[in-house]
């Protein structure tokens, strides 16, 4: 939090990505919570591929999921990989997260989550991983689609940012 402090930047401008392997080493989530409640967003990255258990989804104080390149990869070739991210999707909408899709290499793969509804997808599609020189060019000269022209992004953002509903988390006990 001082980071942020430093530069002037708001809590709402942090987002951490966590694994799932993180996720799993972590006993106390204390820290985790305060940074949530501060505003800082946290995202479960590669989502699907480790050995988490579901109740992470609802132990963590999680902003969205990153559901693992491998699924998306796969998802047009077998139905049962399609069957899976689905699922993912209205999994993580059930539980008031966002969902970012690793690894978009194809239009088809863009469209067919665009139809399930998921918020954001990265990958080659898009752009390859550029140097911080390169990444600022970037941003000043291309518009993805559905991007907002005064803060263009590396990743498609396949709806308009909806308001986030307040995130009751039940206990565990309930």
């Amino acid at each position: 939090m001082e980071a942020l402090k430093d530069y002037g930047l708001p809590a709402e401008a942090l987002e951490l990505e966590i694994t799932e392997n993180i996720a799993i080493n972590r006993e106390d989530t204390g820290e985790l919570v305060r940074l949530h409640e501060a505003g800082v967003q946290l995202a479960l990255d590669d989502f699907g591929t480790g050995y988490a258990s579901l109740a992470y989804l609802t132990r963590l104080p999680l902003s969205r999921i990153k559901v693992d390149r491998s699924f998306i990869a796969n998802m047009m070739l077998n139905n049962q990989v399609a069957a899976i991210v689905r699922l993912l999707i209205a999994m993580a909408h059930n539980l008031d997260l966002h969902v970012i899709a690793e690894g978009v290499e194809t239009a088809e793969q863009a469209d067919f989550l665009r139809q399930e509804k998921c918020e954001e997808a990265q990958g080659f599609l898009y752009a390859k991983p550029l140097p911080a020189a390169e990444f600022e060019a970037f941003l000043r000269t291309r518009q993805i689609a559905g991007a907002p022209a005064e803060g263009r992004q590396a990743k498609e953002r396949f709806e308009p940012p909806r308001a986030k509903p307040s995130r009751r988390r039940r206990s565990p006990r309930s």
